[in-house]
């Protein structure tokens, strides 16, 4: 399990000694690249720095070097040393070091429960076993919506699913995932109006086996499990099977907005996402606020558009230039790949955040903080609210950026301006609502929608 895929770490130093070089040589590392090649420093927390003032995790080392050795792998290939030296402020001290900011099983089951203890947020989720893994231990799913409205206005609210920590090492994912429910479940007017009008499905963790074995991306069974969603095993990928399930039921019960599964990128910098390019998608209309057809988005745009709401909404963090919308074949298995395919979600992606940080603007050459990976956690549910104003504004401004950025190629089938009723294009007229037609609050026909949010 652990022979193929070492790449994290998290350990600890005793018995410190103030303004010591201490250099330090991981040895077994497999990736042939590493963020450390472009500024990326480990992190550190010392005991003695956070009883005395409150300091948590830094980033620090000096002489940092990442490079092929002469020791060889079971496939014939090298592993890699990445090198670095830490000097720390304190005698006699414990200091802990880390590939990413850790996230444990420990403290998500923490977590949970200090939701679960609040007067306040209690009140807009509900928290389930989804399945337990290999282990027997447990795989969460919460459920956040309003659960004191209409029985009938609660069967026509739209879904979204989230979920992160598929590959345990990347950490990372959940601190953005942490950010997204500390969002939906908050006090905030916007938080509200998402309760309101969604149902969220979230599985924080995916793989709870591997986080508390210390994998890096595998679980306990030794297998990827973001590479058997096309047909997971009910024993073997347990997680897996019943969050496919989940969706499959979701989508059937109700129309269903979005699916972004959370991970963490270790060579590339920014935060962006995987989506699924499909070229022969329907067009999609947009409306006004009085339920007016203002334009038609081209199908082969529209999982374009919510990226873009992100950098929009988050520039410090999100690069629209580095998503990719192409499917490769190695990523057939993928969540987001199955889930666009089987369950015809447009807006599938792949959420990835650096474990360094930005490659530019304000904060180009820095590294990624908590609070920039919970902000991403944020800006992504605000951009939910973007996607689906009524008024449409936004997503309007967005769409003729895109429209200008990838122009049709072939013009036969209706050239690039904006398009109604144009020639050669198949609507979805399920979509279709006009003057007459009774809309929800974020273009749903009211009423439409299956089952309760349970």
């Amino acid at each position: 399990n652990t022979r193929g895929h070492t790449q994290w770490f998290y350990f600890s130093i005793h018995n410190t000694r103030r303004n010591i070089p201490y250099k330090l040589n991981i040895i077994n590392l497999v990736k042939g690249d590493s963020l450390y090649l472009d500024g990326m420093q480990p992190l550190v927390f010392s005991e003695k720095e956070s009883a005395a003032s409150g300091t948590g995790w830094l980033r620090s080392g000096e002489s940092i070097c990442y490079y092929q050795n002469n020791i060889k792998r079971r496939n014939g290939q090298y592993y890699y040393t990445a090198t670095f030296t830490l000097r720390f402020e304190h005698n006699h001290d414990t200091a802990h070091v880390a590939y990413c900011y850790p996230y444990t099983y420990t403290d998500l089951q923490r977590y949970l429960k200090a939701l679960e203890d609040d007067p306040q947020r209690r009140q807009r989720f509900r928290r389930r076993q989804l399945c337990q893994t290999l282990a027997g231990n447990s795989c969460d799913l919460l459920t956040i919506t309003s659960f004191n409205g209409d029985p009938e206005a609660l069967r026509g609210r739209r879904g979204v699913v989230l979920s992160a920590r598929v590959h345990p090492g990347e950490s990372n994912s959940s601190w953005m995932m942490k950010g997204c429910i500390d969002f939906l479940t908050g006090n905030s007017l916007d938080a509200k109006i998402l309760r309101d009008n969604f149902v969220f499905k979230v599985v924080p963790m995916l793989n709870p086996d591997g986080v508390i074995n210390g994998n890096y991306r595998c679980s306990l069974a030794g297998v990827d499990l973001n590479r058997v969603w096309n047909d997971p095993n009910k024993k073997i990928h347990p997680t897996i099977f019943h969050t496919k399930q989940m969706i499959k039921r979701l989508t059937e019960d109700r129309d269903t907005l979005l699916f972004c599964d959370m991970h963490g990128h270790s060579r590339k910098k920014n935060i962006f996402m995987y989506g699924c390019e499909n070229k022969r998608a329907r067009n999609v209309p947009l409306y006004d606020c009085e339920g007016y057809n203002g334009l038609v988005m081209q199908g082969r745009l529209q999982e374009k558009v919510f990226p873009r709401l992100l950098a929009e909404n988050y520039p410090e963090a999100f690069c629209f230039q580095e998503c990719n919308f192409k499917v490769q074949r190695s990523k057939e298995n993928t969540a987001r790949v199955v889930v666009w395919r089987e369950c015809g979600l447009s807006n599938s992606f792949t959420l990835e955040a650096s474990f360094a940080g930005p490659s530019e603007g304000a904060h180009e050459g820095a590294h990624f903080s908590i609070a920039h990976l919970e902000g991403m956690g944020r800006a992504f549910c605000e951009a939910v609210l973007d996607y689906c104003d009524p008024e449409q504004t936004k997503v309007a401004e967005i769409y003729h950026e895109l429209e200008t950025c990838f122009p049709v190629r072939d013009r036969s089938v209706g050239g690039t301006g904006i398009l109604q009723g144009a020639p050669g294009f198949e609507f979805d007229t399920s979509l279709a609502a006009g003057p007459g037609r009774e809309r929800g609050l974020f273009g749903a026909a009211a009423g439409a929608g299956g089952h309760g949010a349970g």
